[in-house]
């Protein structure tokens, strides 16, 4: 619910006049008026929003019981809900100082179909400082702290019980052109715990000493933006759009392409633990990576993952296995050449907003042509390898499908192994506990004969792999038996 009074605070504030940085009667009225404007004539007057003039501050209260009154408690209920109050301050230069402190503590239940669900939620301390600029309709700086934070949900299916003892957030923004802002938040949560409990009456519980997410927005356009919000804000009571309002909004949308030159989000956890029946599974580092170059045509969206020094518990594999565990694995790739923005136009240019499906089958399919040019979907392999005390191994390159071409595909990657020698004599060694290590050693000893030795001492592969099924490694043609 907190998102609500923060789109309200927004349009409110880009929308209003420079007011003075006193603090007046006449100010709070029109700060009032402009929050409720976007609102129901019902909702407005309900005292959803109130804006009062305190001895240095506006005071907003929101008060979310009121969307509540009129929804039956035997589908959804709730107490302790109240409202929240935040104080914002005209400054000089045209910015607002917004401040928050609060707390929660509600539960409640819910049903969907016959199951009703309890949930709670509490807080033991809220707390947010920033700087707006009504300009880019985003905080110029931002601070926000939260302590003793947990959650619960239980229903017949499932029980989840949730917690996190900290957590601090900060956010800015910088202007990198007349037009476009960066974008840069960063949350840090201290001491999480989970605990779910399935049907089966299975417990698994989660922890992790943090959890830390970052997040970079770059280039981005941000008065389109504010162009959509308030299209959407001036048409909330509008149940169908107009031929020349679908012909606005089409035009809003294609002007907010590629909507930012770079994202880039990372979540790190620290201590990662996973107690189940049969043991506990662990990882000292766990990261999380997604990153994108907009909207554009001949666009990149890659995402990855790194385990560092994961354990499992005794017993789950063989004793011979356990040298073969790995130390660290890492996955990282993209989808490459991706025509978004024409996909996107395709869409816009067809698409009928007040229809239940916006295009035919046809034109879906045609626009699935689009994103992908020539059928093609291509995934860069940037990273892949796992490293352990008795291999290091790692690849990269590509592979393109054809999704509606069923079995067209083509690979290119290279492989690199260290230690080669090493990895084949633990195999062997262990051959008379694993049979099936005297056939990966001989597997792999075949392979070695088409490796070629880097100046480093890697051994290296070229695998290329054709449409046909035809196989090279390093330009030698490999004969598979059919």
């Amino acid at each position: 619910m907190r998102l609500i009074p923060a789109l309200l605070l927004s349009t409110a504030l880009v929308t209003q006049p420079l007011l003075a940085a006193d603090i007046t009667h006449e100010g709070a009225q029109q700060l009032e008026q402009k929050f409720t404007s976007y609102l129901p004539e019902k909702l407005a007057k309900s005292g959803l929003v109130k804006v009062r003039p305190g001895t240095t501050d506006y005071e907003v209260t929101f008060d979310p019981t009121v969307l509540l009154k009129d929804v039956d408690p035997k589908t959804f209920s709730i107490s302790g809900l109240k409202p929240f109050l935040s104080l914002i301050r005209p400054l000089e230069d045209g910015l607002w100082n917004f401040s928050q402190s609060a707390d929660l503590d509600v539960n409640g239940q819910f049903t969907a179909g016959t199951e009703k669900t309890d949930f709670s939620y509490k807080i033991d301390t809220f707390r947010m400082n920033g700087v707006y600029d009504p300009d880019i309709l985003y905080f110029k700086s931002a601070e926000m702290t939260a302590d003793g934070i947990f959650m619960t949900s239980k229903s017949p299916q499932q029980s989840v019980e949730a917690r996190f003892g900290t957590m601090k957030s900060i956010m800015d923004s910088t202007r990198a052109t007349a037009d476009t802002i960066d974008i840069r938040a960063n949350t840090a949560m201290g001491a999480f715990a989970e605990t779910v409990i399935d049907p089966a009456k299975a417990r698994i519980d989660l922890s992790a000493d943090s959890v830390t997410a970052d997040i970079a927005v770059n280039g981005m356009a941000y008065r389109p933006l504010h162009d959509i919000m308030f299209f959407i804000l001036d048409r909330v009571k509008t149940d169908k759009l107009a031929p020349e309002e679908q012909t606005r909004v089409k035009t809003l949308l294609r002007a907010n392409l590629p909507m930012f030159d770079a994202l880039l989000e990372s979540i790190d956890v620290t201590n990662l633990k996973v107690a189940t029946p049969t043991g506990t599974f662990r990882a000292e580092t766990l990261r999380y990576t997604v990153n994108s170059n907009g909207l554009r045509d001949g666009a990149t969206a890659g995402f990855g993952i790194v385990v560092d020094k994961p354990s499992i518990p005794a017993g789950v594999v063989p004793e011979a296995f356990v040298a073969a565990l790995p130390e660290t694995v890492s996955f990282r790739a993209s989808f490459e050449n991706l025509n978004l923005s024409s996909g996107i136009g395709y869409f816009l240019e067809h698409a009928d907003f007040n229809a239940e499906k916006p295009l035919t089958d046809e034109q879906a399919a045609a626009a699935g042509g689009i994103f992908l040019p020539g059928g093609a979907l291509t995934m860069r392999y940037e990273d892949v390898s796992a490293r352990s005390s008795v291999y290091d191994v790692s690849l990269s390159g590509t592979t393109t499908l054809y999704p509606e071409q069923k079995g067209r595909q083509n690979t290119d990657v290279t492989i690199y192994v260290r230690d080669f020698d090493k990895t084949i004599s633990y195999l062997q060694q262990n051959a008379q506990a694993v049979p099936q290590f005297g056939q990966a050693a001989f597997m792999l000893l075949m392979v070695k004969g088409f490796a070629k030795t880097e100046p480093d001492g890697r051994q290296m592969w070229n695998v290329v792999v054709d449409e046909s099924g035809k196989m090279k490694i390093n330009g030698q043609e490999l004969a598979m038996p059919h």
